[in-house]
């Protein structure tokens, strides 16, 4: 089975010595870990089983991919560790820790292959092609231009993870390709800080297709993290008009569902952790 992923290329005399000199800096700026600030280590072994988890299926906690759309996955929740870890990675500009996170996110990718659900929406979407396209959520120009596209970097562990875990599925998926076809449309405005709504409004009609797709196409959407799932419903509408069947969508992290009241004796009201963390 082949992968088609973003070539980084490999590694040549300048980055050999941007490696040198980070391990210099370290004598005398110790690195701490992403998620949880152990010192002396980028990404620790517990944090780094945090996005090794097999993700988990979601959906009630995005108000804007409730109804008949695609499933959507999570590898975890974004809180904690994880959020840190992601906002390192994504904002903060850790690459030291990219190597680590995106092996993890493939072995997810790898354990998400097997889920009864995901194998059972593959089957009848697969088609002749024998082909699975995992394609990236579209981000801003300003990120593509600084280098910063991490979700396609995603989708690469993505589709890595999946060609090894499909290669037994009974209907015979021959190739995981990474087709970066999404794009926005109308310059929105960035999503961070907006409401359900808003964000809706932001992402209505702004992503399209930007290349042909193979007819009747079975899509896997990656993003980085899902809030209200304004994004990952726009992908999922661009693509169907154009004639695409997106299967499912995968997530780095997503937001847990808030603190829901609980009513005690006494009838008085308190607010309770959510009995799971997931997300869509």
């Amino acid at each position: 089975m082949l992968a088609g992923v973003v070539g980084a290329g490999g590694p040549d005399g300048a980055g050999r010595w941007l490696g040198a000199l980070r391990s210099a800096g370290r004598l005398v700026l110790p690195v701490e870990c992403a998620g949880c600030g152990r010192w002396d280590v980028a990404l620790c072994p517990r944090c780094r089983d945090l996005l090794a988890a097999t993700p988990r299926r979601c959906g009630q906690d995005a108000p804007m991919l409730a109804g008949d759309g695609p499933p959507v996955w999570s590898v975890g929740a974004y809180a904690g560790a994880v959020r840190s870890v992601v906002l390192a990675w994504k904002n903060h500009r850790r690459r030291d820790i990219s190597a680590a996170l995106l092996g993890a996110v493939a072995g997810a990718a790898r354990a998400w292959a097997l889920d009864p659900a995901l194998r059972a929406a593959l089957g009848p979407a697969v088609g002749a092609s024998r082909t699975v396209l995992v394609m990236p959520a579209p981000s801003g120009l300003r990120r593509r231009l600084a280098h910063r596209f991490v979700v396609g970097e995603l989708a690469d562990a993505v589709a890595r993870g999946l060609a090894s875990g499909l290669a037994d599925h009974p209907a015979g998926v021959d190739r995981v390709l990474v087709v970066d076809a999404l794009r926005r449309r109308g310059g929105g405005a960035h999503q961070a800080g907006r409401g359900a709504r808003s964000r809706a409004r932001n992402r209505r009609g702004g992503v399209v297709v930007a290349a042909p797709l193979p007819a009747g196409a079975a899509v896997v959407v990656v993003d980085d993290v899902v809030t209200t799932g304004a994004t990952l419903a726009a992908c999922v509408s661009a693509l169907s008009d154009a004639g695409a069947h997106v299967v499912a969508g995968l997530a780095l992290a997503g937001t847990p569902a808030p603190a829901r009241p609980l009513r005690v004796p006494g009838g008085s009201v308190r607010a309770d952790m959510p009995a799971a963390t997931k997300c869509d």
